[in-house]
């Protein structure tokens, strides 16, 4: 836990070195402090372990909280009101009470942080390290009350709404009963871990209809048969296992992004942490929204539209993973082609088809092409923390690409679980971004419309 009130008391004191005296209105209108404390988010969810998907619902709800409280002090956005399934009755702002909206927004992104995880040290440290930048930098007491108040009214709906989700339902649902069929999914070595949230189809999505809105197409049927398509399919994923060039080897660890992986050591076995899917994608919705000299209110949009995309990606991808419960790579080479074969990566526990990286990212990258266009070049910086080097891309789709095919090169999806995975990606990341309606347009008089 101290690392990460280390972390927050350097943020304190960089702001603190930054300004001066009564500019709590520069301090807080900065993006790079927003980013900033998402990726303190990001370093509680990493800590407490969440999975994929569970860490996928905890940025949703944080992001949507402060878009509120953006939105309701910027004419520029429009409420999410009605928009969202039961999203209804969102609080505005009291009437002639004067609120610091970045400032209300961050608190509110992090009250929902706190709710939803465990270290609540942590992230209690951080909500109270807001609250003394805005009175160390002369935040009058009436503003600082009611900007308090307004995103604890705000974070307290989000709250309210996200138990109607289905999420604590799934917390006592029955356990996943491991089949006798051929051709599905078991546990894999080393850890044997049960399946991770076999119930997290039946969690309310945020902009699709349902979860199988984007149906993916069947996968190939199982078979042994040496000439058959999944033999095949398999196959490739063995040769290519077998004869990883560096740049390929380099290209699956980086994306590995695996939260919790048991190592192995000769008799030892010992689980290390990492940052999850989701967590790698809000850290470059921030690298590109700095790069693009986005403000404060637009890098808040920007978020917030990335992580809807991304929650409903694991919805669909999950409703496809249980739905039709594909083999792993691993489990049928060593079973039916070599026993002794290992993938690049550590398999993880759910069934293969479709790939929940390609899906993911590929709806990120969308939601993030839509915003800044297909030539948004930017250096990954994401995985330094983990010893990785930094990549660099030309374009967010060219990262989802390599994204993607990095589960084929790890030896943990088939390249097919990844070409189908990123169709549906891109379905839900255009759905997110014309189907929600945030950003007023200016008319040509320049006023603004609906």
């Amino acid at each position: 836990m101290k690392k990460f009130i280390y972390s927050i008391a350097v943020s304190a004191l960089f702001f603190s070195a930054c300004n001066t005296k009564n500019d709590y209105e520069a301090v807080f209108s900065n993006p790079l402090l927003y980013s900033h404390v998402t990726n303190q988010l990001t370093e509680v969810i990493t800590y407490d372990i969440f999975s994929p998907p569970v860490a996928s619902r905890i940025y949703a709800y944080a992001h949507l909280a402060a878009y509120e409280v953006m939105a309701h002090g910027n004419t520029k956005y429009t409420s999410l009101n009605g928009q969202l399934k039961d999203w209804e009755n969102v609080p505005s702002p009291p009437v002639g009470a004067p609120v610091q909206y970045q400032f209300a927004a961050t608190l509110a992104l992090m009250q929902i942080g706190e709710t939803l995880t465990f270290s609540k040290e942590t992230t209690a440290a951080i909500i109270d390290s807001l609250q003394q930048l805005a009175k160390d930098h002369g935040m009058p007491e009436d503003v600082y009350n009611n900007s308090v108040k307004y995103a604890d009214t705000v974070a307290k709906h989000v709250l309210l709404w996200s138990k109607e989700d289905n999420y604590a339902q799934t917390r006592s649902a029955a356990k996943y009963t491991v089949p006798d069929d051929e051709g599905k999914w078991v546990p894999t070595p080393p850890g044997y871990f049960q399946a991770v949230e076999p119930h997290w189809a039946t969690i309310r999505t945020i902009v699709m209809d349902s979860a199988n809105q984007f149906m993916a197409s069947p996968p190939p049927a199982f078979s042994k048969d040496s000439n058959s398509t999944f033999y095949k399919m398999v196959n490739e994923v063995y040769l290519t296992g077998k004869n990883l060039s560096p740049e390929q080897k380099a290209i699956a660890d980086f994306w590995d992004c695996n939260g919790f992986k048991m190592n192995v050591a000769g008799h030892v076995m010992f689980a290390t942490k990492a940052m999850t899917p989701g967590g790698h994608w809000m850290g470059i919705t921030g690298i590109i929204a700095k790069n693009k000299n986005s403000d404060f209110d637009e890098t808040i949009y920007n978020y917030t539209a990335v992580s809807f995309a991304v929650m409903d990606a694991f919805i669909s991808c999950w409703d496809m993973k249980f739905g039709w419960n594909v083999i792993r790579p691993e489990t049928y080479i060593n079973k039916y082609i070599d026993e002794d074969w290992k993938p690049e990566l550590q398999t993880p526990p759910f069934p293969e088809y479709t790939s929940g990286h390609a899906i993911i990212s590929t709806a990120a990258a969308s939601v993030l092409t839509s915003i800044y266009g297909e030539d948004t070049p930017f250096r990954d910086t994401t995985e330094r923390a983990w010893g990785w080097p930094d990549r660099d891309f030309k374009s967010p789709r060219e990262a989802a690409t390599e994204a993607g095919i990095s589960r084929f090169y790890g030896g943990i999806h088939y390249r097919n679980s990844v070409d189908v995975a990123v169709m549906q990606g891109e379905k839900i990341g255009a759905l997110v971004m014309t189907k929600l309606k945030m950003k007023k347009k200016e008319t040509q008089y320049g006023k603004l419309s609906e």
